[in-house]
């Protein structure tokens, strides 16, 4: 993996979209950790990084293409990482915009540099949709997404992997599972769970819950990002999850024990097969096979499903024995279908 030595004139350059979010926020203290030089691109605001980090504020779709190109022929970047992208509760133009358009508009913003940078792309598991019960999840499975959100993620990684076969573009697609770890989003179920828990609740009533989900750690996935900077070529896409199946009973169980509640849990009825009783319908149980991952990224996760739900946990504003902190840098906006859907990367890993 490259750090930055001491023999190094300058650190390499790192250009970071949806700096604010999930994930380009852990992406941000993996880079900065290594030595990188950091831009981390948010809409507005911009505290909370880590030293290494700067803000360059720009409104992703609103500015277009031209704002876009300039930004990165400004920062000459090696390294360009893309964890921006349409969340749920957003229209179906706006998926567009932000997971098709946008990724569009970065991949030829990236081929017209005049000096080589390769672009990292944070895609989604949701991509390959309920496959067939006991189907490996391998990258040259023939995806089925079955959401809007999965199909607009498909076609962004399309274009990506489209850029690459043509020889004009440097690129890789990371597929994530569903993510946990620092600033996980309250908007995700985990991250829901928690919010609730801080609130010290003597009772807490869990949504229905059914399934079985891979579950990997975000800052397994920010290293991923940083092996995925190193090897000379790199396979198109590759997946990056846990490699296992947590039921999500068992995943809910661990975060309220973490937590140290003595509240009293209620459980909902599991939901009947075929209802869709949360948003990440559409994927189906297996995990994501990580032999790629192993073999051409040297990258394997390295922290427990435990160690994800603590550090939810520890990042949790108002949770007892802490101050009301920010859950995220300040520029984080709620969800709302009329807030930009780009600038804060993908909130559903979680």
């Amino acid at each position: 993996m490259r750090a930055v030595s001491p023999a190094d004139r300058e650190p390499p350059t790192a250009v970071v979209l949806g700096a604010a979010g999930f994930v380009g926020r852990n992406v941000c203290d993996a880079l900065s950790a290594r030595g990188w030089s950091v831009a981390a691109v948010v809409r507005r605001g911009g505290t909370g990084f880590p030293p290494g980090c700067r803000t360059v504020r720009l409104d992703l779709l609103r500015s277009g293409a031209t704002e876009l190109a300039a930004l990165l022929e400004r920062e000459r970047p090696s390294l360009v990482v893309n964890a921006a992208g349409a969340l749920w509760n957003v229209t179906g133009e706006q998926l567009t915009e932000g997971n098709v358009t946008l990724v569009r508009r970065l991949a030829d913003a990236v081929a017209g540099l005049p000096g080589p940078a390769r672009l990292v792309h944070v895609g989604s598991a949701y991509e390959y949709g309920s496959q067939r019960a006991g189907t490996p999840l391998t990258e040259d499975l023939p995806e089925e997404p079955t959401s809007h959100y999965a199909r607009t993620k498909l076609a962004g990684t399309r274009v990506l992997t489209e850029a690459v076969a043509d020889g004009r573009l440097d690129a890789v697609v990371l597929r994530i599972a569903m993510a946990v770890g620092p600033y996980t989003p309250p908007d995700s179920l985990l991250g829901g769970i928690a919010r609730r828990l801080a609130e010290r609740p003597g009772e807490l009533q869990l949504p229905p819950l059914a399934g079985v989900r891979d579950i990997v750690d975000v800052r397994d996935v920010a290293d991923a990002v940083l092996r995925a900077a190193d090897p000379p070529r790199v396979p198109p896409v590759v997946n990056v999850g846990s490699g296992t199946g947590v039921p999500l009973t068992e995943a809910v169980d661990t975060l309220v024990r973490v937590s140290g509640t003595s509240a009293r849990v209620l459980r909902s009825p599991a939901p009947d097969r075929g209802q869709d009783a949360r948003r990440d319908a559409g994927i189906g149980e297996e995990p994501l096979a990580l032999t790629l991952a192993r073999r051409e990224l040297g990258w394997s996760p390295a922290r427990t499903l435990e160690d994800g739900l603590a550090a939810l946990w520890d990042t949790v504003p108002g949770r007892p024995g802490t101050p009301d902190t920010p859950h995220a840098p300040e520029d984080r906006p709620t969800t709302t279908t009329t807030s930009n859907p780009a600038v804060d990367g993908e909130r559903i890993h979680g």
